[in-house]
């Protein structure tokens, strides 16, 4: 008989340690609900869900955003097997209200809100404007969907999205029930004295509730004073961050400041339109186009980043040779680029055996060292090569011409010596700042002596030296 009692005691005891000592994933949604918030989401979630804890909890404060980025959060969410519970931490507003209701539980820390979800756009005025019907009833049902999952009041949960309905609360000794106020108003006036009335929603007001409000009309399920009481309270022992990546903040950024850039991209282009030739008003319009449009995808580059600096180094070194040959700004920022990509893509384990290996750096500090060695090795060695090794071959083996060319004579020298300084001639091609100009019958490269001249303009030689003629528009 003790014995059974042991066991069952004993067992109890494991029960309860097990409860006490649950895991939890933690994702913390903040800022403005936007795609890179979705994203994050979405990423966040799989790398919990792979991890296997006890239930994935969600930090909610936020003023909301963007209803098609809700949308995409609340189906991922919704979609979830193991537990989920909301924790709001300040504010969970407009689309920031759905994600939060959208978990199996809601817990709100003291001081908090939580509604207001009516979809909004900006008027002709300026002036924030509710949408119409074709926006709230897609919105209505959705937050009618959650309310049947999570029992919660369906009819409350409409108010969070139309001003227009009032609701009613009736109670009497054991029941409490809810009514739109022409729902009330159709009831019978000896059916109403049975109630006992109070307007929790006003016609013409959204639904916003305190911590208090939501634990009282059975959204929430406590108001736990601390973090560290939340997580008492649900027997959370191991906490699991799943953190937001750079690249997720970069998107975030980039989505917050678009117009901005836009605005920008659009005006060096026009600048670009009003100068001669292509130069940096166009690349810097183009560029920041390019980053709106593209920054949506910004949130996944944190496992790209090597593919896209590669591939960003390859439109460098295109623009160094044939938009902007000279400058060396871009061919500088291309090799910038590859020597970036390969050091993020550099796995030590891929090193030979007879590499040594350094603990004290770091994976990408190891790669930079390893790569300009390589580099260093890779420029030595064929000079050392074609200065002491390759003389020393047969003259039917060596690829090097040994003839004497102290002596030689360049027929160009001669050419040029034939115009001076003063002549005009005309341009035949773009001076960037080096191409060809014609002087009488002789054409000639030539250098400019300021930062362009277009093709067909009159040029001046400024002055003749070693081969080289230097013009100036004439």
């Amino acid at each position: 008989m003790f014995r059974f009692l042991f066991l069952i005691l004993f067992s109890l005891a494991i029960a309860n340690m097990a409860e006490g000592g649950k895991t939890a994933a933690w994702i913390t949604l903040e800022g403005d609900v936007d795609q890179g918030m979705s994203d994050y989401t979405s990423r966040a979630i799989a790398e919990a869900v792979a991890k296997k804890p006890d239930m994935i909890v969600f930090e909610v404060n936020t003023f909301g955003g963007r209803l098609d980025a809700a949308f995409s959060i609340v189906d991922t969410i919704t979609a979830l097997k193991i537990p989920t519970i909301a924790l709001v931490q300040k504010k969970a507003i407009s689309a920031g209200a759905l994600i939060a209701l959208s978990s199996d539980k809601l817990y709100m820390l003291p001081h908090t809100t939580i509604g207001d979800c009516a979809p909004i756009v900006q008027s002709s005025d300026g002036q924030p404007q509710i949408v119409g019907e074709k926006i709230q009833s897609p919105l209505r049902a959705k937050f009618r969907n959650l309310a049947e999952r999570n029992g919660h009041p369906r009819l409350l949960s409409e108010a969070f999205v139309s001003p227009d309905l009032g609701v009613i609360e009736l109670s009497n000794a054991d029941t409490a029930i809810y009514l739109n106020v022409a729902e009330y108003n159709d009831m019978p006036e000896d059916e109403q004295k049975k109630w006992a009335k109070k307007t929790l929603v006003r016609a013409g007001e959204l639904l916003t509730m305190t911590n208090e409000e939501a634990l009282h009309l059975k959204f929430s399920k406590g108001t736990p004073e601390t973090v560290e009481d939340f997580k008492k309270e649900l027997g959370i022992a191991k906490i699991i961050t799943i953190e937001i990546s750079w690249a997720e903040n970069l998107a975030r950024f980039i989505g917050a400041i678009s117009g901005v850039l836009m605005i920008l991209g659009f005006g060096l282009l026009y600048m670009e339109f009003k100068t001669p030739g292509f130069g940096a008003f166009g690349i810097i319009g183009i560029t920041l186009i390019a980053i709106v449009f593209l920054g949506q995808y910004a949130s996944n580059l944190h496992d790209k980043l090597p593919l896209v600096l590669l591939c960003l180094g390859v439109v460098f070194m295109l623009l160094e040779i044939f938009v902007l040959p000279g400058l060396l700004i871009c061919g500088a920022l291309g090799i910038i680029c590859f020597i970036a990509a390969l050091v993020m893509s550099f796995n030590v384990s891929n090193l030979p055996e007879f590499a040594p290996e350094i603990g004290s750096l770091a994976s990408w500090q190891y790669g930079l060292l390893y790569i300009m060695l390589c580099a260093a090795l890779a420029s030595a060695l064929p000079i050392l090569a074609s200065r002491f090794l390759i003389p020393m071959l047969p003259d039917a083996f060596t690829p090097i011409n040994k003839t004497d060319l102290s002596k030689a004579y360049s027929p160009v020298e001669a050419f040029v010596d034939e115009v001076k300084k003063g002549d005009i001639g005309v341009a035949l091609t773009d001076l960037r700042p080096c191409g060809h100009a014609k002087f009488g019958d002789k054409m000639l490269d030539a250098q400019s002596r300021s930062d362009f001249i277009e093709s067909g303009t009159e040029v001046k030689i400024d002055f003749v030296e070693a081969g080289k003629v230097w013009v100036v528009k004439a």
